[in-house]
């Protein structure tokens, strides 16, 4: 192994170790010990799904040593019946918290560890088993009929790797942890990818530096969310494509699709090459519609074992009309021509802030890329997958606008880094020369006489 390789591997693994240790410290901060933005709508969403299955979650206040129990009642009515009879059984148990929800009818209290099994033996033994149920784990957010949503508006891989988190102990920071793995898992993938289209350690190291550093990958890692996920199977498909592995990469697409449903708008690009490459149909199957399919389903089996298939099915068809709706006016809204300019960075959290930012610098550059698109295609010729990635994706976005879908935020751009990183990196590699763009201009003019003269002979016949 020469020492340029080995010398790249071990600056590489710094930069993601250190990116890894940075995110997760902050993730842990004692200020973010709360729901930060969506997080309020896809932990619980997946609490609920494990309660369903019939996990056992668990959260212990590290300081007072005291677990989380969620008592959730039947309704309102029984809530007003029982809810005394609870409260006075934990404070026997010697509760050391208790939070009142609201907005829908339950209560969350810590009790003392050792205290847990007679708290809840107490409840059975005093309360009608139909008055009430207990979910075990970190307090609701006090949002309306959240015991029960189960964001079936989604496709369900982006929760099942929260749920992964949530598994070795329901708090904060267990949720983001798979976010921030999938955040070095993504520059990891760039790095091999843009080392396959470039051949340049140079080019891989420059793309890697656009992930880590990227403000977009950086909020949604810290935060419980889909996109952070979204871009980590969109980002494995454009590895895959770029290896030609076809089969691989319609399973990849197929995951990122069960992410959120933006994952799935790479898809074409997928099938534009099958259809160029493939000669045995079994095998366009396979990897156009048979792989993919597999991946989308077998993602969503927690949802189904849930809700079962039809209702899964219903819900999955119908959330397309969701999607191309109108959601309001929201404040941070922002159409996908404005993520170029980083126009409104959507808020998760204040002191400390976290918005999901986009870089400028990178989606622009990728405008203006276009202008050296057919020298860079004849130097690099695996460019125009990644490029093709961002591209198709944009215009997915544009075209959810269109038929209704406005209510558009910049951290749906998570999904746009890693091509366009990977691109960036092989670019700039090559685009310190003029000639790359004057050489692009005179390709064009080609290609526009070319088209010319095929009319010509067209109309001429």
């Amino acid at each position: 192994m020469d020492r340029i390789k080995v010398l790249f591997i071990l600056v590489s693994a710094v930069i993601l170790i250190g990116s890894f240790w940075y995110l997760y410290d902050f993730a842990s901060r004692s200020d973010l010990r709360d729901y930060i933005g969506d997080e309020v709508w896809y932990v619980p969403a997946s609490r609920n799904v494990l309660h369903r299955l019939d996990v056992t979650l668990h959260y212990v206040n590290e300081t007072t040593n005291a677990a989380g129990i969620n008592v959730i009642f039947s309704n309102t009515s029984v809530r007003v019946k029982y809810q005394y009879d609870v409260e006075r059984i934990a404070l026997r148990y010697n509760a050391t918290h208790e939070m009142e929800y609201l907005k829908f009818p339950g209560v969350y209290f810590e009790i003392p560890v050792d205290n847990v099994e007679g708290f809840l033996n107490a409840l059975s033994g005093e309360i009608p088993a139909d008055a009430y149920y207990v979910v075990p784990g970190y307090r609701y957010p006090d949002k309306e009929n959240i015991q029960n949503y189960l964001n079936t508006e989604h496709p369900f891989l982006g929760k099942d790797l929260i749920m992964l988190g949530m598994l070795a102990e329901d708090k904060p920071i267990n949720w983001r942890l798979p976010g921030i793995v999938a955040f070095v898992l993504i520059g990891i993938l760039v790095v091999i990818a843009t080392y396959r289209v470039s051949g340049s350690y140079l080019a891989a190291f420059i793309a890697l530096l656009f992930a880590v550093a990227d403000p977009t990958l950086e909020a949604t890692a810290v935060t419980a969310m889909l996109d952070i996920h979204v871009a980590l199977f969109v980002a494995l498909f454009t590895a895959l494509m770029i290896y030609e592995k076809r089969e691989a990469a319609g399973f990849a697409v197929g995951l990122a699709a069960a992410a959120k449903l933006s994952g799935a708008f790479a898809y074409p690009i997928l099938l534009t090459q099958a259809l160029r490459k493939e000669q045995k149909f079994g095998r366009f199957l396979l990897s156009t519609v048979i792989l993919p399919g597999i991946g989308f389903l077998i993602s969503n089996v927690p949802g189904i074992m849930v809700v079962g298939f039809r209702t899964w099915l219903n819900d999955f068809l119908s959330s397309f009309r969701w999607h191309l709706s109108n959601k309001g006016g929201h404040p941070a809204a922002s159409p996908v021509w404005e993520w170029f300019v980083n126009h409104k960075a959507f808020p998760f959290h204040y002191r400390p802030d976290i918005y999901a930012q986009t870089d400028p610098f990178l989606l622009l550059s990728m405008v203006l890329f276009i202008l050296a698109l057919p020298w860079l295609h004849r130097r690099r010729g695996k460019l125009v997958v990644p490029f093709g990635i961002f591209w198709i994706t944009v215009g997915f976005f544009v075209l959810q606008y269109a038929l209704g879908g406005t209510t558009q935020f910049s951290f749906y751009a998570t999904v746009l880094v890693p091509p366009a990183a990977i691109v960036m990196g092989a670019a700039l590699r090559e685009l310190l020369r003029w000639e790359a763009f004057t050489e692009s201009l005179w390709l064009y003019l080609e290609w526009l006489f070319e088209i010319k003269d095929r009319i010509r002979l067209r109309l001429g016949r």
